[in-house]
């Protein structure tokens, strides 16, 4: 578990890079000796670890942790994370571009699938989809639940990605695209190619599930 303000800022800036180098990682106001030796509980402890080349990166332990470092229960490494993944489209018709985001975080830098967002307590799933698309996205759109399950992904034989998620969907989104979300870059995208390595694994299965129209339940695993 990650202790230190120090410890959980290093796995955070990490999520947001392939590797780094020691001086790039080291905050100006600390001296060296105190952040060499949290740099060393968290390699010691599995979150980052050092390549060949003397660059530091997460591990998948600490890839499935990044951005959440600074939460308060961080013994979610390896339990199911809640996510909503929203389809968003300006109308239903088979022309009309999908809103799809470049992950710019680990897990999975670089990948391109539908928008997250997480459930907040005190307000209702859809409630939350619609405040966090408009806040990153600057849409305006009503949801609408699809389907739910879980999703495991490996990248080789290596735990990458564990979620309890719930589809939701809005057929009519409003307003122009204007992304505020340092996690990932948002675009329209017609008739994209879900089963593209550039994809998140389970988009395939996700778009098929939403073209079908029908509500589901699924527990899948991808390997990538």
């Amino acid at each position: 578990m990650l202790e230190h303000h120090i410890q959980k800022a290093i796995v955070y800036k990490l999520a947001f890079s392939s590797d780094l180098r020691f001086s790039e990682l080291q905050p100006e106001e600390l001296e060296n000796k105190l952040f060499d030796y949290h740099l060393k509980i968290v390699v010691r402890d599995g979150y980052v670890e050092k390549n060949e080349d003397g660059l530091y990166r997460l591990t998948p332990k600490g890839r499935r942790v990044g951005v959440r470092a600074f939460e308060k229960q961080l013994a979610l490494a390896d339990r199911a994370e809640p996510v909503l993944i929203l389809v968003v489209r300006q109308d239903p018709s088979s022309d009309s571009p999908y809103l799809l985001y470049r992950r710019s975080i680990h897990p999975m830098l670089g990948k391109v699938g539908f928008m997250h967002a997480i459930p907040v307590v005190g307000e209702s799933i859809a409630e939350s989809a619609t405040k966090q698309c408009l806040e990153k996205t600057g849409l305006t759109c009503e949801f609408k639940i699809m389907g739910s399950g879980y999703f495991t992904t490996y990248e080789s034989d290596v735990l990458e990605s564990f979620i309890n998620f719930t589809l939701l969907v809005s057929d009519h989104a409003e307003g122009e695209l204007k992304a505020d979300d340092s996690a990932a870059e948002y675009f329209w995208q017609t008739n994209p190619d879900f089963s593209s390595k550039d994809m998140i694994p389970n988009m395939e299965t996700l778009a098929k599930h939403y073209l079908a129209g029908k509500p589901f339940t699924i527990e899948q695993t991808f390997r990538y």
